[in-house]
């Protein structure tokens, strides 16, 4: 939410709260009441969509690094087995496709470290009836894949929240607009109607509907210019 919006809403927040305590005088107005629904359901729902705009996105990235961490480590461990199998049967091009560090693979951008670690596995998979001397059953090769797949599923968390987040601000752009409209083409209008029986509840309004900029009033205030000091003639 922008500042212009913020100070909007604040706005709105003291409308509501003029309204809510002069209950009794509008009430009556069946068209006011209407109007007085519409606006607070649109000040409820601009608030909960406040709350989900700020949601705080450090957890997924500590997420994201703790199952990349697991990824790796996982990898590396059937890495080096696979590694040391190629190395004593001779297997060349084995041995160079499984020589992993847990570095290189937290290292590697997302979509290197998951072609890795597939990889790792794959190998270790084809040669799984040799590598039982080497610690390699089928439960780690499962474990690692849950790791690869678990890893898979949250890199993509923060492009939905980008996604998210463009939608929230869109909704909360539509829900001012229509804040705005039933305030303005509703509320404004009708408001008038009470003048003669309640002038104070109806200054009340016009007072609240107000817009204060917040930014503005943290400002430190500018100084006074100094009076210039009078010029005295010299004497004779």
């Amino acid at each position: 939410m922008n500042t212009k919006q913020q100070n909007k809403l604040a706005m709105y927040l003291v409308v509501k709260g003029v309204l809510d305590a002069n209950n009794s005088v509008w009430q009556p107005l069946q068209a006011f009441a209407d109007g007085y629904t519409d606006f607070t359901s649109h000040v409820t729902q601009i608030q909960t969509l406040e709350l989900t705009q700020v949601t705080d996105s450090t957890g997924i990235a500590q997420d994201k690094k703790a199952s990349k961490a697991a990824m790796a480590t996982a990898a590396q461990q059937i890495s080096a087995a696979v590694h040391a199998y190629a190395v004593k049967n001779k297997n060349n091009t084995l041995a160079n496709e499984t020589a992993f560090t847990v570095s290189d693979l937290t290292g590697d951008r997302d979509a290197d470290a998951i072609k890795d670690s597939q990889n790792v596995h794959d190998l270790a998979n084809t040669n799984i009836a040799s590598l039982a001397n080497y610690g390699i059953t089928a439960a780690k090769l499962t474990a690692l894949q849950a790791n690869i797949d678990g890893y898979k599923a949250i890199v993509t968390k923060p492009r939905d929240n980008i996604v998210a987040g463009r939608t929230v601000t869109v909704g909360l752009s539509d829900e001012f607009d229509a804040a705005d409209e039933t305030l303005s083409e509703i509320l404004d209008g009708l408001v008038l109607q009470f003048q003669a029986t309640n002038a104070k509840f109806v200054s009340d309004y016009n007072n609240a509907r107000t817009i204060v900029d917040t930014s503005a009033s943290h400002a430190s205030p500018t100084p006074p210019t100094p009076p210039t000091p009078p010029v005295t003639a010299p004497k004779p």
